[in-house]
């Protein structure tokens, strides 16, 4: 592991798939060419050695303050764990840029200015002189935090949006699963009971015959239950299909209201994955039904309609917009040229020539 992480002490934002996505570009005659003090070019956008010296110094600097050990200057590991990474940021900034341009994209300065008061207020509350503090002991300026943190976390944000709303689910779409897929939107009979899980029938015929006769179900679920640890009172809502295959027929198949169930044996192959060496030999339900069946209902498309577009969303909507970001991110990759000291390496997929 690096012995050296890229902080940003102020932590303003997270990334997003736009940036999380760009990675080193390629050079490409499509770009604009090089100049004296380039490190790189991202289309138009010209990335100088100064700037670059800018933010690795500021960087050294934040990280020094957080008492990490940095690479020494010069050698190879501060190139690779220093230089390259804030290099990267930047490139992937200026890819932003231009594909908000792209997408006719805008983020107003007063929309920076308010992302930013939004960020201070949420890591320094109304505490200004703390704020002022941290500016001084990080030797930044706002117009720093506006333009490598705030502009750029706007700009991803409003990207994302943008492209979302062009892969939108309808309201159609949404309706036609609903109609097709109706029995996954049916709920399940349910019924109030009491029930004891003994390890064997002659503690079920006890346990039956103690509440036949007046006693409460905790007082035999404590002596005979083996659940008496997670449900003392022996009370719980049987919903079907979610309990017990036996159990199940007993309480939805015939028990009357106020009854108490004969000892209902336990499912061996329930017994063998829930109860392994509790069972002497088999154990027994004794169920009291407290109330009649709740017949289950179709749900209605309005009240399915939430669930419908978040699971449409991710089944199609999502592809969808991953594969518009990689394809705006390959164009971007052609367009960015490198200074050949900080061209990146190979790898499996720029060497192939497919995009990440």
């Amino acid at each position: 592991m690096s012995r050296f992480r890229i902080i940003l002490p102020l932590v303003l934002l997270t990334a997003v798939t736009v940036s999380a996505a760009c990675g080193g570009g390629s050079s490409s005659s499509s770009s604009a060419s090089l100049e004296s003090g380039d490190v790189a070019v991202v289309g138009d956008t010209h990335i100088t050695q100064k700037q670059l010296d800018q933010l690795v110094a500021f960087q050294v600097h934040s990280a020094q303050i957080a008492k990490q050990k940095i690479p020494a200057a010069g050698t190879a590991s501060y190139k690779t764990e220093v230089v390259d990474p804030i290099l990267q940021r930047m490139i992937t900034n200026a890819q932003v840029e231009n594909i908000a341009k792209e997408l006719g994209v805008t983020v107003s300065d007063s929309e920076v200015n308010a992302g930013l008061q939004k960020a201070i207020q949420a890591q320094f509350g109304t505490d200004t002189a703390k704020y002022q503090a941290y500016l001084k002991k990080y030797a930044i300026t706002e117009d720093y935090l506006k333009q490598q943190l705030i502009r750029p976390q706007l700009l991803q944000t409003k990207i994302i949006a943008k492209l979302k709303s062009q892969y939108k689910v309808t309201d159609a779409q949404a309706q036609a699963f609903y109609n097709a897929h109706k029995s996954q939107y049916v709920t399940a009979d349910t019924r109030k009971v009491h029930y004891i899980l003994t390890k064997n029938q002659a503690d079920a015929n006890a346990a039956r015959k103690a509440l036949i006769q007046g006693s409460s179900f905790p007082a035999e679920v404590k002596k005979y239950s083996l659940d008496a640890a997670s449900n003392p009172s022996g009370a719980l809502t049987a919903t079907q299909g979610q309990v017990e295959t036996n159990f199940a027929n007993a309480v939805f198949a015939g028990l009357v209201t106020g009854g108490i169930s004969p000892p209902v044996e336990v499912d061996s192959s329930y017994a063998a994955s829930n109860l392994a060496g509790k069972c002497k030999p088999n154990c027994y339900f004794v169920i009291r039904a407290d109330g009649d069946t709740v017949k289950g209902s179709q749900q209605s498309y309005d009240a399915a309609k939430a669930q419908i577009l978040s699971q449409l969303e991710q089944s199609q909507e999502t592809p969808k917009l991953q594969k518009k970001i990689q394809s705006l991110l390959a164009a971007q990759k052609k367009l960015t040229t490198y200074a050949p000291a900080y061209k990146p390496a190979p790898t499996a997929s720029t060497s192939g020539g497919t995009s990440p």
